[in-house]
């Protein structure tokens, strides 16, 4: 067995875990199965929720605030996602990740991070209205958010990962 000098920032892996969430949900709103728009099933959004929330718990231990906290709320809102959160919830998630990415802006974290907390942020604001506000646009709103979300994510996670791109 080797054992790793180097405390491994589990950043990437909650990167790729929300591109995880977010490719299938940019699919079934943009694409939809037989003209009918949808959701991933309930099951894959609590497993996704806990495993982020686990990641949340490794960037804690790595002394990783920044990734503690925003792990932690989008492990807990793709959890709840799964559990049947309502339009107020999802608004109320979209509102903190607004708050965070304040934070980001003031914390210096890459650019590319706070287009993911913006990403994030629309997801959860376009699902909240879409249970309020009547239309049938709600889907492309959701599904470009989403879609972003993942492109984001997947960049930075390889980034991070394999130091080949540059982190903007």
């Amino acid at each position: 067995m080797v054992e790793c000098q180097k405390c491994l920032d589990p950043t990437s892996l909650g990167l790729f875990l929300v591109a995880v969430v977010s490719l299938p949900l940019a699919i079934l709103q943009l694409v939809g199965i037989d003209g009918v728009y949808g959701v991933p099933t309930e099951q894959f959004f609590i497993l996704l929720g806990l495993m982020i929330i686990a990641v949340a718990y490794f960037a804690y231990k790595a002394d990783a605030n920044f990734g503690f906290v925003v792990f932690a709320l989008v492990g807990a809102a793709v959890t709840m996602t799964g559990l049947g959160m309502g339009s107020y919830e999802n608004i109320t998630f979209a509102l903190v990740f607004v708050l965070a990415i304040g934070w980001s802006i003031f914390a210096k974290t890459p650019k590319n991070l706070t287009l993911i907390l913006v990403t994030t942020a629309l997801i959860f604001l376009f699902v909240g209205l879409s249970g309020l506000v009547d239309g049938d646009y709600w889907h492309w709103l959701i599904g470009i958010a989403a879609l972003f979300n993942f492109i984001f994510n997947i960049y930075l996670a390889y980034a991070l990962a394999t130091e080949k791109f540059p982190v903007f």
